[in-house]
């Protein structure tokens, strides 16, 4: 063993033991207290120190971690099974104490966690422990090791290191060093993470209501019960990834979201708490007095409530123009209307800058059921708004209207074909408002040359009830009343029969001033533009949305600009009236 030296002869800079001693014959007998492998995690570099000369760490205590040793083979202890096991978070410091050996007057205590779990112990993961100074016993250091903020949870190497060297704080390069000759290496696995929250997992009161709560999830926050007693549980069923709120209507209360057999808490706190799930399936709600646990009777009786998911944005409003069409996503599993020889309406709108508003078609989207149902023929009822957006008084009927076309579309339902049905609407012509767009009703109703009569499903889409409108009413009584239908697969979900218009508009062109002198239809247009004017038309130029001329007559016959040869877009129609005045307006090309 080395000679006794006085103190007064080292300092900071004094040099490592390997430079003035030979490595001595005498070793540690002891046995360790712990069976280390002797090769590095996988992809760690593989440090090379001796400690059979009592330059060797005899414990480490850090986080729960409490491991005693003694030298490791070839100066290496891989104990990265052994975790912390305190509640160890990012943003704050915890104390580690390492007990060294007896080899050397200076023992140098440094430690590397990999946090960015690169697998390298990088000069920026390093803490310096200290040093210590004894050369007749061994002597545990102290210090702490702070946990960078914003350190995702997870398990993370640390590596705690002493060798037989002058102290040096910035010594932050020696996780991975083979030369340094006399000392000893240990690893281990902090694991950073949030405490596991405390709650109260019992149940005197047993489980109320006795089935499962599925939460609809659409930003609103859902009444399990009105009528929940403390010391009892709820059973709620929650999707993985989804943030949870749950409240209760007395705010001192204490809550605790527990697994489905209340063994675990998952989470906990007083009046609200708000959980994101990191399983699917059932979890228990429990509520109780107060953090003790406190139980009660029907003095305590509450409300339990869960909220999850966003409110939905309100839906881009619909451009009412000539051709309205409001499919939506049909849901053929569960959206059908269904009607028996009913009535079925829907709303749509006369836009305000009508001149003129002409219905050519109705489409709708059905399923006639096995047993004879053979769409004949329909009668369709136009109605006015009732100025609560229900349909109101009849103003237009026509009756026995036969298909002019029936095309079975691609998707079935329950096994059933589905057909869009398009009716003739003999041109009729709407009352236009000139000051607001128009809520106008359209009502079907089918008729049956089979006897008796069968039914007919109306196809529809799902929406979420608070945004829309308006939805799909149906009569019973031939069209004398109205009732709005819902059928809910879910709370807060409706369903709207899907419905297309095909009409046309006679729109005014607007000049600058804001004065109208020409007007036009049909917009869109397949073939021929009407176009009327106050003053007589010279000359018309039609333009691309490109601001190129397009090979069109320049001239109006019979009141008719010939569009027939342009492609399908959108164009431009400047019109030169007498006395030189322009307006110009845009329409679509079918």
């Amino acid at each position: 063993m080395l000679a006794l030296l006085p103190f007064a002869g080292f300092s900071q800079s004094a040099k490592s033991k390997v430079s003035v001693h030979p490595l001595s014959a005498k070793h540690s007998t002891a046995a360790a207290l712990k069976t280390p492998t002797s090769a590095s995690p996988a992809a760690y570099c593989m440090p090379a120190l001796d400690c059979t000369d009592n330059d060797m760490i005899t414990n480490v205590t850090f986080a729960g971690i409490n491991n005693e040793t003694t030298c490791s083979p070839a100066g290496y202890g891989d104990f990265t099974a052994i975790t912390t096991t305190d509640p160890v978070l990012a943003g704050s410091s915890y104390p580690i104490s390492v007990t060294v050996g007896t080899g050397w007057p200076y023992e140098n205590v440094s430690v590397w966690i990999d946090y960015d779990m690169n697998d390298v112990f990088d000069a920026s993961e390093f803490t310096y422990v200290g040093n210590l100074i004894d050369v007749a016993s061994g002597l545990t250091l102290s210090g702490s090791i702070a946990i960078p903020a914003g350190t995702p949870n997870g398990s993370y190497a640390m590596r705690v290191r002493v060798a037989a060297v002058g102290s040096d704080p910035t010594d932050n390069t020696l996780a991975c060093d083979i030369t340094q000759g006399y000392g000893e290496t240990e690893d281990y696995t902090v694991v950073v993470g949030v405490a596991a929250p405390t709650g109260c997992l019992t149940s005197p009161n047993g489980a109320y209501p006795s089935s499962a709560f599925t939460p609809a999830c659409n930003g609103t926050a859902q009444s399990i019960t009105t009528a929940g007693w403390a010391g009892e549980y709820s059973t709620v069923n929650v999707t993985s990834g989804t943030a949870y709120t749950f409240s209760v209507s007395n705010a001192a209360y204490f809550i605790t979201i527990g697994d489905s057999t209340g063994t675990t808490v998952l989470a906990s706190g007083t009046g609200s708490v708000t959980w994101t799930a990191t399983m699917t399936g059932a979890v228990r709600f429990y509520v109780h007095t107060d953090v003790n646990c406190g139980s009660g009777t029907s003095a305590t009786v509450h409300t339990r409530s869960v909220l999850c998911g966003t409110v939905p944005p309100p839906p881009v409003e619909p451009d009412y123009g000539c051709d309205q069409n409001y499919t939506g996503e049909p849901d053929l599993a569960n959206n059908i209307t269904k009607s028996l020889n009913y009535s079925v309406a829907n709303d749509f709108f006369v836009p305000m800058e009508s001149e003129q508003y002409i219905m050519n078609t109705i489409t709708a989207t059905m399923v006639p059921l096995a047993g004879g149902a053979d769409m004949s023929s329909f009668d369709i009822k136009i109605l006015s708004d009732s100025g609560t957006k229900t349909p109101g008084a009849v103003i237009h009927t026509i009756t026995g209207v036969v298909p002019t076309t029936v095309t079975t579309l691609p998707d079935t339902f329950a096994g059933y074909a589905t057909y869009a049905v398009t009716l003739d609407m003999g041109n009729y012509s709407l009352p236009v408002n000139a000051a607001a767009d128009t809520r106008y009703w359209v009502s079907l109703q089918a008729t049956s040359a089979s006897s008796p009569a069968s039914s007919i499903y109306w196809i529809g889409y799902k929406y979420v009830e608070g945004w829309v409108t308006a939805s799909n009413y149906q009569s019973t009584d031939n069209g004398a009343t109205y009732t709005q239908i819902i059928y809910a697969s879910a709370p807060g979900q409706h369903y709207d029969s899907i419905w297309s218009i095909d009409a046309e508009c006679a729109l005014a062109a607007v000049n600058e001033a804001g004065s109208r002198e020409v007007s036009y239809y049909p917009n869109p247009v397949r073939d021929y533009l009407t176009i009327n004017s106050k003053k007589t038309i010279e000359t018309v130029h039609v333009y691309n949305v490109a601001g190129q001329k397009m090979p069109v007559s320049s001239k109006i016959v019979n009141g008719k600009l010939d569009m027939s040869k342009l492609t399908p877009g959108v164009y431009i129609i400047s019109t030169i009236l007498e006395g030189g005045k322009n307006e110009s307006f845009k329409v679509i090309k079918k």
